[in-house]
């Protein structure tokens, strides 16, 4: 099973949400949320190379150099945590091709940005999430509904709340 970060954000925001990116139930990607962040992410950063791939993974773009680093874009730091296990996620997955490398998650619109740095206890975390991912997307049905502060504004709100 190929595990991306986005399921790896969905996996610390909601489990039923991974379950339902999982099994490819998706729903409405025209979504006005989704289309700020496509525009944040295309008119951020103009001048670096974007969307980098790397074997199953996707970065929003790197800079290479004595310290290379991944970057993620995001238009709100909303679901920060989320979104820092993602790129902990991108993190580990270089490391397991021999490449250390530092992170930093932007937020242009907010005018913030963090650095991370994958740290044993965090390596050991994201290899269980990801053992864990593999158990949530085999099963039947989806995990029970956990009502978030942020689950109105999920594409899959009106699926799950039925």
């Amino acid at each position: 099973m190929n595990i991306t970060g986005v399921m790896i954000q969905y996996y610390v925001a909601c489990k039923r949400e991974l379950w339902f990116f999982a099994n490819q139930i998706n729903m409405n990607y025209d979504n006005e949320d989704i289309n700020i962040g496509k525009l944040i992410h295309e008119k951020s950063y103009s001048r670096e190379s974007k969307d980098v791939n790397l074997g199953e993974v996707a970065f929003d773009f790197v800079r290479k150099g004595k310290n290379s680093t991944i970057f993620e874009v995001k238009k709100s730091s909303r679901l920060e945590e989320p979104v820092r296990y993602q790129l902990y996620y991108y993190l580990w997955y270089v490391k397991q091709l021999g490449k250390e490398m530092k992170g930093v998650i932007v937020y242009p619109k907010e005018k913030k940005r963090e650095e991370l740095e994958l740290t044993p206890e965090i390596e050991a975390r994201i290899e269980w999430i990801i053992e864990d991912i593999k158990k949530i997307v085999s099963m039947p049905l989806p995990p029970p509904v956990k009502v978030m502060p942020y689950c109105k504004r999920c594409t899959y709100y009106e699926l799950c709340m039925v």
